[in-house]
């Protein structure tokens, strides 16, 4: 009976420990492109807007900026390194990629919990994204959203899903 109440006691000890989770660690490098967007617009009443894009697809928001304002779903290729995002490639006649531009970011309200917003410098000007996967192959940032007319209007918000294509 006493070897029987010690197991108990030794067995609701081990199965009542807190479980320790590891935070994930954002892996910000590489080269993706961009196969799906979904565009969602949210008007201040019940109005919402609701689109999908795929491969084959082009996205065209005049209310966005270079390189978010015209996407080739599919087609169109962005990269990452530690520091630098780049934009705007070109393939050479040898196969390798030449950035057309690039920016810096950061990586602000990161825990274990959330993967946190990733905030682009693009010409002066602030793109944030919310990381919502940061998988091996793949990534998926949606836009915080912006206002069309200041800070009224309808809410725009955009989410990428982009594979990764290169290293």
């Amino acid at each position: 009976m006493k070897q029987l109440i010690v197991f108990l006691i030794s067995f609701l000890f081990l199965v009542s420990c807190t479980k320790y989770t590891q935070p994930k660690l954002l892996s910000l490098s590489g080269e993706y492109r961009i196969d799906r967007i979904t565009y969602e617009k949210v008007d201040n009443t019940d109005t919402t807007d609701y689109m999908v894009f795929y491969p084959g697809d082009l996205y065209v928001n005049p209310n966005e900026q270079n390189p978010f304002d015209t996407i080739q779903v599919g087609f169109t290729k962005v990269a990452f390194d530690y520091q630098m995002f780049f934009y705007n490639p070109t393939l050479n006649p040898d196969g390798s990629t030449n950035w057309g531009n690039e920016c810096g970011y950061s990586v602000r309200n990161e825990s274990n919990s959330y993967l946190g917003n990733l905030e682009l410098n693009i010409n002066g000007s602030k793109k944030v994204f919310q990381i919502i996967a940061d998988g091996l192959e793949s990534m998926i940032l949606r836009s915080t959203g912006q206002w069309a007319y200041g800070s009224s209007g309808p809410n725009e918000s955009i989410t990428l899903i982009l594979t990764r294509v290169g290293p």
